[in-house]
């Protein structure tokens, strides 16, 4: 079967499959300081770029981001812009609940990992995954060559690579939703 512009086209995909709006990156991390630690450190105080290399983990709040190499750029605004490079690199972070004692965790690996503080993005490149867990249980998991993820709304734009020698396609696992009585139950350690 011949591969045809729509079959191409049709691995770029929107996907709105983390579409809770309840469920967003912990509000309190967006007030916490950046925090640094690797083995160097360049700084430019002109440009407000510092290069950092060599086992870099940043955190902020519950975010944390590991790689071999990171870039950060803090704006006029005081926002920040940090590429991590690694392989892979690496991000988790705590998202928010409305249910009392639920810990949903988002983690997520690149080749590349770019951090928009003031669009408040997160974009991962090349052998890009993402997985979500409710109380340490997986819940959903993407993959692609591509995925950009926005934290405020959790909308994910995952590309493949069409015209790559390896065709990557865009993969999805989401697991059905538990009713909200359910997890509190669980959450209090009754069985279903």
């Amino acid at each position: 079967m011949k591969y045809n512009t729509w079959i191409c086209s049709a691995l770029t995909i929107n996907l709105l499959v983390f579409s809770n709006p309840a469920a967003n990156a912990l509000e309190s991390d967006k007030q916490q300081a950046t925090k640094i630690d690797a083995n160097h450190m360049t700084y430019n105080a002109t440009s407000h770029v510092k290069l950092i290399s060599g086992n870099v983990l940043l955190t902020r709040g519950s975010l944390v981001i590991r790689g071999e190499k990171l870039t950060l750029t803090e704006n006029s605004d005081g926002t920040q812009y940090a590429k991590v490079e690694g392989s892979p690199a690496r991000f988790k972070q705590q998202r928010d609940s409305e249910v009392s004692n639920e810990e949903l965790l988002i983690n997520g690996t690149g080749n590349t990992i770019e951090f928009d503080g003031k669009k408040s993005t997160v974009t991962l490149t090349g052998a890009a995954s993402i997985q979500k867990s409710a109380n340490g249980q997986l819940t959903e998991s993407i993959s692609g060559n591509k995925i950009i993820y926005e934290q405020n709304t959790e909308f994910l734009s995952v590309v493949g690579t069409p015209n790559s020698g390896t065709k990557t396609r865009v993969q999805a696992v989401i697991k059905p939703k538990q009713p909200i009585q359910e997890i509190n139950n669980l959450s209090k350690g009754k069985q279903p």
